[in-house]
């Protein structure tokens, strides 16, 4: 009986040590923890949501979209006017509700969360793609190319789909809108064609005054959404600096512009610059073309 006893307890005993050790054993990481995955910001929501934004203060967005008669020109000077304006006095109703009309706002804390999306997500960005860099390196600028191409393109093939679902009341309410915005992202894809000038031009060239169209055409695209980050992304700062060269480049805007946009609406501001770079440039790459036709013909 006592050796029993004295087996059990050995038994026990060794059975409680093993417990002990397994426990000791498995409190010790089998390996390094995995890295997060970091999301890729130009592939995210964020970037889609900070695209559609800018497009509403698009003067061609309005032109397309909303059937606004005015030329792109006349969009631009109204909306100087309305940023200094806002600018000179924040509380005013009478030009908050210009601003909701202008851009098609229900009311005017809309438009603040719209400008303050383009505001914040662009200094996000800025921060993720420059990090330490002082500006963006070409395989940074090549992936944020990339990005609003890709945005582009969905957005045309996602806009094209719902156009054809015409089978219930719901389209049919919304069904103009579908459309316009379709044909606004086409028109854009257009124009980064070179799809505007008299001539026509498509993806494909065989001569030399259509490959530098595209050519222009491919670096103004480029720049537009770095200048948006720019602008938007240092608020008030970025555009006060630049208001004299904005002025002397496009003396419609005026050197007014540099001071339009403070916290209220500084967003907006940031995009509406980069914006009317972008068409600027663009026009300045349709004269070079129609030039350079011109000298062809008399040679």
């Amino acid at each position: 009986m006592k050796k029993i006893i004295q087996l059990t307890a050995f038994y026990f005993f060794t059975f409680i040590f093993l417990i002990a050790c397994s426990k000791k054993e498995l409190s010790v990481p089998l390996s390094d923890p995995l890295p997060p995955v970091i999301e890729n910001p130009l592939t995210g929501q964020l970037f889609d949501e900070l695209n559609e934004t800018i497009a509403r203060f698009d003067p061609l967005y309005l032109q397309v979209v909303y059937k606004d008669k005015r030329s792109k020109q006349q969009l631009n000077e109204e909306a100087s006017r309305l940023f200094f304006a806002i600018n000179q006095n924040p509380t005013s109703s009478l030009i908050q509700q210009a601003l909701i009309d202008l851009y098609h706002f229900n009311n005017f804390s809309d438009l603040q969360k719209a400008s303050n999306i383009i505001t914040n997500y662009s200094d996000g960005f800025k921060k993720s793609l420059l990090g330490k860099d002082a500006m963006l390196s070409k395989e940074k600028l090549n992936q944020l190319t990339e990005a609003r191409n890709a945005f582009i393109k969905n957005k045309i093939i996602t806009l094209e789909k719902a156009s054809k679902k015409g089978s219930n009341g719901l389209w049919s309410d919304n069904a103009a809108w579908i459309l316009n915005q379709f044909h606004y992202y086409s028109q854009v894809v257009n124009l980064d064609m070179g799809l505007d000038t008299d001539g026509v031009v498509g993806n494909e060239c065989s001569e030399s005054c259509c490959f530098e169209l595209q050519s222009c055409n491919m670096s103004a695209k480029n720049k537009f959404l770095v200048n948006v980050l720019d602008f938007s992304a240092d608020g008030v700062q970025a555009l006060v600096m630049p208001g004299g060269l904005i002025g002397s480049i496009f003396p419609v805007i005026g050197t007014s512009f540099g001071f339009a946009g403070g916290a209220v609406i500084g967003g907006i501001g940031g995009a509406l610059v980069a914006t009317q770079y972008y068409y600027n440039e663009l026009k300045i790459c349709s004269y070079n073309y129609k030039a350079c036709l011109e000298r062809k013909k008399q040679n």
